[in-house]
């Protein structure tokens, strides 16, 4: 605590000079500087595709036998070419069984080229840029 005395001493000898101080306030403000417009558009260009294509024939050819047999003859394969026997009877004395004919099958492969053209779409992107405040256009495109 002061004493009276030295509250009187302060009061007697010294001159109070008056101190301010000053604040700063910052403060936002949004302010357009300009607009951008993007424009999108769309290429298309053609590319031919050539790829090799598979492709099966059948190829048939009748082949005349007339040989008598026991049985039914199976389906039966040689190699690629499937034999499929046909069978008639025939009046004998007997019943018998007459191999009339067989007909056989076989596969042929192939490859086949076939080019086909095919449509591509790339996209663009076309950006401008207009400063509205120093009334400047600046264009600027990105092709991506």
């Amino acid at each position: 605590m002061e004493s009276d005395r030295d509250k009187n001493l302060v009061d007697e000898s010294a001159t109070v000079i008056p101190v301010w101080q000053e604040e700063a306030i910052v403060q936002k403000i949004k302010r357009e500087t300009g607009t951008v417009a993007i424009h999108k558009s769309v290429e298309k260009r053609s590319e031919v595709v050539d790829l090799p294509l598979s492709a099966e024939e059948v190829e048939i050819e009748r082949v005349p036998v007339n040989r008598m047999v026991e049985a039914p003859v199976p389906i039966r394969y040689e190699g690629d070419t499937m034999i499929i026997s046909l069978l008639e009877e025939v009046l004998v004395v007997e019943k018998r069984l007459l191999l009339r004919e067989e007909v056989h099958v076989k596969k042929i492969h192939k490859e086949v080229h076939e080019p086909q053209e095919v449509q591509l779409r790339r996209e663009q992107v076309e950006i401008e840029r207009n400063a509205s405040l120093s009334g400047d256009l600046a264009q600027d495109t990105t092709k991506s």
